[in-house]
């Protein structure tokens, strides 16, 4: 085979993936340089929400899966819903998008208290019942204990 035939198969193979990302894990090449990425860093390199050590409890339970996704978007839209309220123009986007980065990066890394918080509110049945959470004082609640405020700075 030719170079030129192995740039044409490489690049065939290519876009392929960028239709069917699951086949880049056929792709040597590909996974030579995520390996490289990832030992130049020092860590692991990966994207969406990290559960830690959580993960297997979380896949193992489908129903505490649900109710954390649940919890996790309605805290979002709690606080697209309240910033839109307070008027912020222009910036309202960049407000909300730096809140939701807050949000996710106290599920990710929950000092005791929050932890506390996100459990309780897991275990309370009485919310998860819908898509959203409604229940707007205990969203409001999570996310004065979330961003360390006082949630009644919230309303």
């Amino acid at each position: 085979m030719s170079q030129q035939d192995k740039s044409e198969n490489q690049s065939t193979f290519n876009q392929e993936n960028a239709v069917n990302p699951m086949g880049l894990l056929f792709d040597e090449e590909w996974l030579r340089k995520g390996v490289e990425a990832e030992e130049k860093v020092g860590g692991n390199i990966g994207a969406g929400l990290d559960c830690g050590s959580a993960l297997g409890s979380l896949v193992g339970n489908l129903e505490l899966l649900g109710r954390f996704t649940t919890l996790r978007i309605s805290l979002n839209r709690e606080v697209r819903l309240l910033l839109n309220n307070w008027n912020l123009g222009t910036a309202t986007k960049i407000v909300v998008k730096t809140a939701r980065e807050r949000i996710l990066e106290k599920f990710r890394l929950p000092t005791p208290e929050v932890r506390e918080y996100i459990l309780a509110t897991l275990e309370n049945d009485e919310l998860y019942g819908e898509e959203f959470i409604s229940n707007r004082e205990i969203l409001r609640e999570l996310l004065g204990v979330l961003f360390r405020g006082n949630a009644s700075k919230l309303s």
